[in-house]
């Protein structure tokens, strides 16, 4: 089965290396986490398979390399910590931005894809709210409805949860995995919170120093870590 696959990719700043040399696949339709220390270099990794850091190796999906392509070509989704909404722009606007930007779409047909993604994150009838009146946890749910609008082939995620609550953030990371599900979308979430990890993805990655260090189920990780320092890490 095709999908997004790395191979050696290296992200570096002057002298430091921040990814080192790292190789994964990951199929189509799979939840991938990347789980590490601060430092490890989660967010570089997932900034270069977008295309908006610079780096070596090679980066395809479905066997076509995308490393000459800018980062609006690749169809890659990015979701930031704070969504990154608009706030002079109700939900539906914000969701449906990327459609109406693209030119590709006719506004029925645009408010007819909002509708299906506000319903699939829980959220139909929201259309007219303005952003600055929801609450964090729905704001999320839109920016993840905005960022699945234009059918991107990858989703990734850098750490949506983060700036929300504990008990906010257990709920929805049940609904997010539901929601990726559903949506049946590629995606790479990267995250410091083992228990989100293990919630949320197929699959987990542990990075440490650049390196990409084990793969498996969160189960399978803590019940044979690579190493000791995987192990702690991990408890």
């Amino acid at each position: 089965m095709h999908g997004l696959s790395l191979d050696d990719v290296t992200v570096r700043f002057g002298n430091v290396t921040a990814v080192d040399a790292v190789s994964l696949s990951i199929p189509r339709g799979e939840v991938f986490a990347l789980l590490g220390p601060s430092g490890s270099g989660k967010s570089s990794l997932l900034r270069a398979i977008a295309g908006l850091e610079p780096c070596t190796g090679e980066i395809a999906f479905d066997g076509e390399s995308v490393m000459r392509m800018p980062p609006h070509k690749r169809r890659f989704a990015l979701m930031f910590q704070d969504g990154q909404l608009f706030p002079h722009l109700d939900v539906a606007g914000n969701v449906g931005y990327a459609l109406r930007v693209s030119g590709g779409a006719t506004r029925p047909a645009v408010a007819e894809r909002v509708g299906e993604l506000l319903e699939l994150v829980g959220l139909r009838g929201f259309e007219g709210r303005r952003v600055t009146d929801l609450s964090g946890g729905e704001q999320q749910r839109v920016a993840l409805a905005r960022s699945l609008a234009a059918s991107p082939r990858v989703l990734l995620l850098d750490e949506p949860l983060s700036s929300l609550d504990r008990e906010l953030r257990e709920r929805l990371a049940g609904e997010l995995h539901d929601i990726l599900r559903a949506a049946g979308v590629t995606a790479i979430l990267v995250t410091h919170d083992h228990d989100e990890a293990g919630v949320i993805a197929d699959r987990v990655g542990i990075l440490d120093a650049g390196r990409l260090v084990q793969t498996g189920t969160l189960a399978e990780l803590r019940a044979d870590p690579v190493s000791e320092r995987v192990g702690r890490f991990l408890s």
